[in-house]
């Protein structure tokens, strides 16, 4: 569940959760805003000391969006994309906007959208489903083969578009992996992999659990953190509304 407050200086949204155990703020790569993630009998009269206590990092995080939309890519920062960069499969794709589809096939490394692209919503809803496509053909291999390789099975694997996390792993081991993966260095992608695949051992972040993705990945304690600002390389038309 959740309910819109408006304190002094902009809206926050409180979402309540059962798997929680601590209260979580999450400020949105895309604008700013923040959300409160709750426990079930949180008292919520609480919320606003806590988010005074946490004002500074809450700023420090909003001047870094700020910054990136500021610094970002022009070809990547406009309303559409006249390039997409996929980090992780190391390809560009260059994105052409007609209203008619031409009679020939387009270059490699092309993409066509046709049709009524003055409807930029409608261009986005495309080059998402086309992101979802992508990844599913690139990340899912990805994933089975590191299971595979470091003998920590799973049930299935989805690809969503996701707003707050990079992966998650459920009770029954489905990891979800977010599409918007593919804007990331390879490290960082294998890194969240390798997160959720150890979370098919241990469901918590538990000491044993940091010592078998340690084990995994030496490195993982820098990884986590430069993930925690990895949604520099995310494009901001993806979220744009």
């Amino acid at each position: 569940m959740s309910l819109r407050y408006t304190p002094d200086e902009a809206a926050y949204t409180i979402k309540e959760s059962a798997r929680a155990k601590h209260v979580r703020l999450l400020v949105s790569t895309r604008d700013g805003s923040v959300t409160v993630v709750i426990p079930k009998g949180f008292d919520r009269r609480e919320i606003p000391e806590v988010l005074e206590h946490k004002r500074r990092w809450i700023e420090r995080i909003r001047r870094k969006v700020a910054e990136h939309h500021a610094a970002a890519d022009p070809d990547e920062s406009g309303d559409l994309p006249a390039l997409i960069r996929l980090r992780a499969i190391d390809e560009e794709w260059r994105v052409e906007y007609r209203t008619v589809r031409p009679p020939a096939a387009p270059d490699r490394f092309a993409l066509v959208i046709d049709g009524v692209i003055e409807n930029a919503d409608a261009c986005r809803y495309t080059l998402s489903r086309w992101l979802r496509n992508k990844a599913g053909a690139h990340l899912r291999p990805w994933l089975t083969d590191l299971s595979a390789r470091n003998d920590l099975p799973i049930s299935r694997v989805a690809v969503r578009s996701q707003r707050t996390r990079w992966g998650s792993c459920s009770a029954r081991n489905c990891v979800s992996l977010n599409q918007k993966l593919l804007f990331l260095p390879p490290p960082m992608v294998e890194q969240v992999m390798l997160h959720e695949l150890c979370h098919t051992v241990h469901h918590n972040h538990s000491g044993n659990f940091w010592r078998l993705l340690e084990s995994l990945s030496p490195n993982c304690r820098l990884l986590e953190a430069e993930l925690r600002t990895a949604w520099r390389y995310v494009p901001a038309w993806l979220d744009r509304r």
